[in-house]
């Protein structure tokens, strides 16, 4: 009995038994759901922007919805992660100046950020109607060095009082003039013509300082007042013919790059504000970034069009560079007017930019 108990006593303890599978399968999950709780804790929280285009109608090829697009991809691989851009197919009811309105004040429903063209912000700031003024901008090169440099920069830093931080410049591109009949070739040829123009002073300005009957309309009654004649002429960009479908009612597209139209891209001030430093200068590199690449973007897709029109039995005519100088000497009293009611210094950052007379 003595021996039986020494052998128990002396024999070498067993190594403890492993955990029973109802442990194991209780103590896994619990583990695992730790550590992915912990991995989600670590990781910074994704901020979520979203930004649309002042128009609903756009195809997705159009170069504005190219370009949103591409600035969501560069905020997204630029911000670490902690951002996120939705781009909306949608635009906001009502007029551009309502749109403004949504989203200066933060409506239910408005973007943080919104493409909105230079046009519709004078409203805001008077300004930014000095960019659509008639032969203001002599080419793509010129309207670079507008935006790029101290005047667009001078442009954009008035839409802080208005609830508004101006990122970037795109663009529509240059308008061009449809007619019914014969192309436009001279100066003369614009006298008295009935033309469609948007409903803004500058616009109502520049058609008559060039001789033309100006007809405010919105761009959804366009079709049908040409087609009835209501209106013999229009003023658009080449790939807004084409949208439009104006080639149906119209038969010559003349080339007078007679007013050169920017988009701004925009943010909701609380919007920007919401953002840490380093979020903001991601979002503002990608809106300098995004917004070269739409312009080249732009301007190939306005030579398509042109393509296009011709193809579509639109007779395509370049206005001469003679008619081009009448035209910009008619207009001129009206350029100097306009600059005339801001401040000086924006004609100087002008003409140092511009290289204008």
């Amino acid at each position: 009995m003595l021996a039986t108990l020494f052998n128990r006593v002396a024999r070498p303890c067993r190594p403890a038994s492993r955990p029973s599978a109802f442990l194991t399968r209780l103590i896994v999950p619990l583990f695992a759901s730790c550590m992915l709780a912990c991995a989600a804790a670590a990781q910074p929280a994704v901020h979520e922007l979203d930004i649309a285009d002042y128009r609903a109608y756009l195809p997705e090829d159009h170069p504005a919805r190219q370009g949103m697009r591409r600035f969501a991809q560069l905020v997204e691989a630029t911000s670490g992660g902690t951002l996120r851009v939705r781009v909306r197919a949608d635009a906001l009811p009502g007029s551009p100046a309502k749109q403004l309105a949504a989203l200066r004040a933060g409506a239910a429903g408005a973007p943080a950020l919104m493409l909105v063209a230079g046009t519709g912000l004078a409203g805001l700031a008077r300004q930014f109607e000095l960019l659509d003024l008639p032969f203001l901008v002599r080419d793509e090169q010129q309207a670079d060095a507008l935006l790029d440099g101290p005047f667009g920069a001078a442009l954009l830093a008035r839409l802080a009082p208005a609830g508004l931080v101006g990122l970037g410049w795109w663009e529509n591109g240059f308008r061009q003039i449809t007619s019914s009949g014969a192309p436009i070739r001279r100066a003369e040829d614009l006298r008295g013509l009935k033309l469609r123009v948007i409903g803004e002073p500058v616009f109502l300005d520049a058609a008559r300082a060039m001789g033309a009957d100006p007809v405010p309309l919105p761009f959804g009654e366009l079709y049908e007042a040409l087609k009835t004649r209501r209106v013999d002429a229009q003023d658009n960009f080449t790939s807004q013919i084409l949208v439009g479908r104006l080639h149906e009612v119209q038969s010559a597209l003349t080339l007078t790059n007679h007013s050169y139209s920017a988009l701004v891209l925009v943010a909701n001030a609380a919007a920007w504000n919401s953002l840490s430093p380093q979020q903001q200068r991601s979002v503002q590199a990608a809106a300098l970034e995004a917004g070269q690449f739409q312009r080249r973007v732009a301007r190939e897709d306005a030579r398509r069009a042109r393509e296009k029109l011709e193809q579509l039995g639109m007779t395509v005519n370049t206005l001469a560079p003679s008619a081009v100088e009448q035209l910009r000497a008619l207009t001129a009293p009206m350029r100097q007017r306009y600059f005339s009611q801001h401040q000086v210094a924006l004609w100087q950052l002008y003409q140092q930019q511009a290289g204008a007379q």
